[in-house]
């Protein structure tokens, strides 16, 4: 992964106004990124919730109302499995941001004990067309803490393991099997030189460690 030296915080919120497509953030020029990110089949961030099932409203219904703000619209009716009563042990919706079409699940797993959310969009190759990457890191940050995410991954379709690791060399070692890693803010762990912290992204208080 080619990268600058970290970003640091993201910049103050936008309004969710902008208009969508590759010259939504910086007019007629190329949207600038100051990192490359090699996901291919999807760019897909996966999270532990640190509320239980059950605790609390959907957690895609949370991130469904603060991903608006930023320009995120369903584009078809949501989809559930479950009893009927309580939080679903499926739920999903399909949307589009900025001309990006956008997957979002959350999943009630180890026998209802916890629940996953996922934030999924295309390919990097495309996301970069149209988007800056601050803009990129805003919608992460913003579902991140809307879904209440204690810790998770930025993968591309490969399985996240969400049991909180025991120890900061946990946490290293867990660096080796996705490209980046979201760890809470006051996690200590030697990241170099399997990977680096980039930034702390603003609104989730969660970490961004990239291989």
């Amino acid at each position: 992964m080619i990268r600058t030296p970290a970003a640091g915080h993201l910049p103050a919120r936008a309004t969710g106004d902008e208009p969508a497509g590759p010259d939504a953030d910086t007019g007629d020029a190329i949207p600038v990124w100051r990192v490359h990110i090699p996901t291919v089949e999807e760019s897909c961030v996966r999270l532990r919730c640190r509320r239980p099932a059950g605790a609390g409203p959907w957690p895609l219904s949370s991130a469904l109302t603060e991903l608006g703000r930023l320009g995120l619209r369903a584009t078809e009716r949501f989809r559930s499995l479950g009893s009927g009563r309580g939080q679903p042990l499926i739920h999903s919706q399909e949307a589009s941001w900025r001309g990006l079409a956008v997957h979002l699940e959350s999943v009630v797993t180890s026998g209802g004990a916890v629940v996953e959310a996922a934030l999924a969009l295309p390919g990097m190759d495309e996301v970069v067309a149209r988007v800056a990457e601050d803009a990129w890191w805003e919608l992460v940050d913003v579902f991140a803490a809307a879904v209440d995410g204690a810790h998770g991954a930025l993968v591309d379709g490969e399985p996240v393991d969400l049991t909180p690791p025991a120890s900061p060399l946990g946490w290293r070692r867990r660096i080796g099997d996705h490209l980046g890693l979201l760890v809470p803010a006051a996690t200590e762990a030697e990241w170099v030189p399997a990977a680096s912290l980039y930034m702390t992204l603003p609104t989730s208080r969660l970490a961004l460690v990239l291989r």
